[in-house]
């Protein structure tokens, strides 16, 4: 749904286009490649070698996208309404003219690109906050494959557009919003393919659902635009890529892909790409009444209500990690990330992701014995003098403690990189951590903004972000966390690879390898993907990972 200002809205309501059909200013030439007409509200006639792709006229006009608020107007004004068509100045031009200003739309063709160059004109008072506009209804022969470059938030959508558009996972977003990733959205309609892209970067475009289910062969092609002031104009440079059946994305728009990355470069210095040891100190099936953090040590049986009981819980916990240590080291990890050293007490919390409330929510980890370090302090060294990088698991959730229980807070972009700076600054200062599983990044509405990334990325670019949740853009700033065990995922997403060749992931894959996907973890392991694995025990599954990573070094 657009968003509008109010007094746009009212003035918007009276713009309701009529529906009639224009004048040809176009012929199109032979069948072959693409042929257009363009009328006095849009496109009449498209064709990609002889298939039609036009029901009718009507469905080429430009206008803009229905919104809930503007059905309801549909249904309620009288339809004699209309926007006013004003006279153009040259060929192949649409002039729509709206009591808050004008858009005017240029179509051009270059080979099999039809390219529109749409400019926005806000005379009104009132800030256009957000608008988008319907280009056209393609009908195609069949329901198109395709979609956009996102994987979704949890990496469903890893190998690439390659969904039936009419049932593609809900995951992943239908329109390509250039914030979170590359604006193009594929579309494969058996005799040939086309691209819709933002050629200039500056609107998002989307193939939102079809209009005629179940059949599912008809859909807009929508693009939303950012704000335009009262007073100003703004133009965004569209394409319609068309190519034969086959034809990959990169070879249809290869020059987007480029400038999206020369507009959002890939920054992350990575050099070590062995795999990363996660490690659990705490258990929700533990239920000792003097162990109320639910430490997993000893059985769980420790006893953190006494001054011996707490030395107990100190060497136990020492002993874990001498233990992990050598698991590590047999699997030629580069570290470990501890996702729980605030213990687990309150379930329906975890994982509270804030280093800084080990000392309140779990002050055992402050015991010292008489010496000069607490507990959880000689735990990161004995990692660290064993040459293993360490990390902790932080969130971008703010922590309320209400009736003695830590509550977390939605998260938002706007608070989120002052939380995760201060977590990782702490736990750098602290305990030299430098590995960073970055949980539930996620606000009410989707993925944190990339933008969130980036600055933490720019104030610690010496550390990995691996955050759970992700979108296209992350991988600039970070290795995007996937799960081989729950989701099959075995790579970085085609899409990021596609913008950013040097990207990878962290796979977590705590069980090792299934036979099926045995050769794909091998070339993700090749191509720097991080393999993730239960670093506090040996056994087959720990041999499984390092077994993929002998064969990827062959």
């Amino acid at each position: 749904m657009e968003v509008m200002g109010p007094i746009f809205l009212s003035l918007f309501a009276a713009a309701i286009f009529a529906g009639t059909t224009s004048a040809v200013l176009q012929s199109p030439a032979s069948k072959q490649g693409l042929n257009f007409a363009v009328g006095e509200r849009g496109l009449t006639s498209l064709s990609f070698n002889g298939q039609s792709l036009l029901v009718s006229p009507a469905s080429g006009e430009l206008q803009p996208e229905k919104s809930v608020f503007r059905a309801v107007l549909d249904a309620i004004l009288p339809r004699s309404v209309s926007q006013v068509t004003t006279p153009k100045k040259k060929a192949d031009t649409v002039d729509l003219t709206y009591p808050w200003g004008r858009v005017c739309c240029a179509y051009g063709k270059q080979d099999d690109t039809l390219t529109m160059r749409i400019e926005a004109s806000n005379t009104s008072s009132e800030p256009l906050d957000e608008f988008s506009l319907r280009l056209m209804e393609l009908n195609f022969p069949r329901v198109p494959n395709g979609g956009t470059l996102e994987a979704g938030m949890f990496g469903f959508g890893f190998k690439g557009p390659e969904w039936p558009l009419n049932s593609w996972p809900p995951s992943i977003p239908s329109a390509a919003d250039p914030r979170f990733v590359v604006p193009i959205v594929r579309a494969d309609f058996g005799a040939g393919v086309l691209n819709l892209c933002s050629d200039d970067i500056e609107c998002s475009v989307g193939i939102p659902r079809t209009t005629n289910p179940p059949d599912g062969t008809r859909y807009p092609l929508v693009i939303t635009c950012a704000g335009v002031k009262p007073g100003v104009s703004k133009t965004f440079n569209v394409s319609l890529r068309f190519g034969p059946a086959g034809a990959r994305v990169q070879d249809l728009s290869g020059d987007v892909l480029e400038r999206y990355a020369r507009k959002y470069p890939f920054q992350v210095s990575w050099k070590d790409h062995r795999p990363i040891g996660a490690i659990f100190l705490a258990s929700s099936g533990t239920n000792v009444a003097t162990n109320p953090r639910r430490w997993i040590l000893n059985y769980g049986e420790i006893d953190i209500t006494t001054q011996q009981g707490k030395s107990a819980f100190r060497e136990a916990l020492l002993k874990h990690a001498d233990k992990s240590v050598k698991a590590l080291k047999e699997v030629n990890a580069q570290g470990m990330i501890t996702w729980d050293p605030e213990g687990e007490e309150f379930i329906g919390a975890c994982y509270y992701g804030d280093p800084l409330l080990v000392p309140t929510l779990a002050p055992e980890m402050e015991f010292k014995n008489d010496g000069a370090k607490s507990v959880i302090d000689e735990y990161f060294e004995k990692f660290r003098a064993a040459g293993l990088k360490v990390g902790v698991c932080i969130r971008p959730q703010q922590i309320t403690m209400v009736d003695g229980k830590p509550v977390h807070q939605a998260a938002e972009d706007e608070h989120a990189v002052q939380i995760l700076r201060e977590r990782i600054a702490y736990a750098k200062q602290r305990w030299g951590c430098t590995l960073f599983y970055v949980d539930s990044t996620a606000t009410a509405y989707g993925a944190l903004n990339p933008d969130v990334f980036k600055a933490v990325a720019d104030a610690y670019p010496d550390v990995l972000l691996i955050p759970e949740n992700e979108s296209m853009r992350y991988f600039a700033y970070s290795a995007p966390l996937n799960s081989y065990m729950h989701h099959k995922i075995t790579s970085t997403p085609a899409g990021a690879r596609l913008v950013y060749p040097k990207a990878f992931s962290v796979l977590m894959a705590p069980e090792g390898d299934r036979p099926e996907d045995h050769d794909a973890l091998v070339t993700a392991v090749r191509r720097g993907d991080i393999l993730l694995f239960n670093g506090w025990y040996a056994g087959n599954e720990a041999d499984k990972i390092k077994k993929l990573y002998e064969e990827a070094a062959r």
